[in-house]
């Protein structure tokens, strides 16, 4: 079996962006799905932005977790500073019940098959 691996030095580095939100209990999911389909279209097409993919752990579904993927932190930050504008503004108070919390990743190393 081979594999490719990766360390990742590159500078700039890229970002992954993990946002959790915590779901109002009871919502109808097709307003959740409504706003994400409202909101999340320009996080991905937003320039630098690589993947943006919501995901749900098994074991808890009244948490929604953001990944997004960023070319740099600059380039997420720059998109973070217009999510805070007017223009920027998300429909996502609408279905959470309370603040999301952040983590940010930089690439260590990739294994490829």
């Amino acid at each position: 079996m081979s594999s490719h691996i990766q360390h990742h030095e590159r500078n700039p580095m890229p970002l992954t962006v993990l946002m959790s939100m915590p779901i109002t209990p009871g919502l109808n999911p097709e307003i959740i799905d409504e706003v994400l389909r409202h909101d999340l279209p320009h996080t991905a097409s937003y320039p630098g932005n690589e993947v943006t993919e919501v995901i749900r752990a098994e074991e808890n579904s009244a948490i929604l977790v953001l990944l997004s993927k960023w070319s740099t932190r600059e380039a997420y930050e720059a998109y973070s500073a217009w999510r805070r504008t007017p223009e920027g503004a998300t429909r996502m108070a609408e279905i959470v019940s309370g603040p999301p919390t952040f983590q940010h990743f930089s690439s260590y190393m990739t294994f490829t098959g």
